[in-house]
């Protein structure tokens, strides 16, 4: 019976140490998922705090921003000028440049190359303040004869259109550094063939036409019906015409107060 009693009671003192063992293990468990999750909980904090702008910055360096367009507060003006001048005809032109530097050399790795489409108008006309009094010579009641400037192109005038005008294809060498002023140079050679292709179409000529034609209907329209051009100054005529009323007056006469 002893022996019995001993082993039971041994066989109870093993399950207690078991069972305590167990509690100590779930604690341990729990203990260490709690310890676990704060360092998850932790890491993740700080990836967010240190990744959040290196996002931003690898972001901002891959995705182009948009740029932000300052204009200086200041105007200086340089030149007012009076403008007496007639714009009687206008083209429209399209002009394709190409730039190449270095293409040549080396497979091209030290080379860059441009194609630039350029839109541009050129406006012609006269200009009257080239004009003097002598131009103008009048012959009688219905003759006049005038001396126009001849019809030009206005340099003063832009003639590239910067909004429709575009760079179609830039490729610049594996070894190659872009060039800054390419751009401008092209540009600027751009509008000079512009302006040369509206020389050679003819619409000076056009411009001349058409001042004649504006000139002789606004002549016209105050009571001159011969209205003759030359190409220069005309000569004087032999006797000064002076009218009693200039073209373009009305002569009003007074009416009698009644009595």
């Amino acid at each position: 019976m002893e022996e019995k009693e001993a082993k039971t009671k041994s066989s109870a003192a093993g399950n207690a140490l078991r069972n305590v063992a167990l509690v100590l293990l779930i604690i341990f468990l729990v203990m260490g998922s709690v310890a676990a999750y704060g360092v998850i909980a932790s890491v993740n904090k700080v990836e967010q705090n240190v990744m959040g702008p290196v996002e931003d910055l690898v972001r901002s360096l891959i995705v182009p921003a948009t740029p932000v367009y300052i204009p200086s507060p200041t105007t200086i003006v340089t030149q007012i000028n009076d403008l007496s001048r007639l714009e009687t005809a206008s083209i429209e032109l399209e002009k394709v440049v190409t730039a190449e530097r270095n293409t040549d050399a080396l497979w091209g790795v030290l080379g860059e190359s441009m194609v630039f489409v350029a839109h541009g108008k050129v406006v012609a006309g006269v200009d009257f303040s080239e004009m003097t009094v002598d131009d103008i010579q009048v012959y009688g009641p219905d003759t006049v004869l005038i001396h126009l400037p001849a019809a030009k192109t206005f340099e003063d005038l832009p003639a590239l259109d910067t909004e429709r005008s575009y760079v179609a294809n830039r490729n610049t060498g594996l070894l190659a550094r872009p060039e800054k002023d390419l751009e401008t140079e092209v540009r600027q050679l751009a509008e000079a063939e512009i302006r040369k292709a509206a020389n050679e179409s003819g619409v000076v000529e056009l411009a001349n036409t058409n001042a004649q034609n504006y000139m002789s209907d606004f002549l016209m329209g105050l009571g001159f019906t011969n209205v003759t051009f030359t190409d220069e100054t005309p000569p004087p005529p032999d006797e000064a015409y002076v009218q009693a009323v200039p073209k373009g007056y009305v002569l009003v006469t007074a009416t009698p107060e009644s009595q």
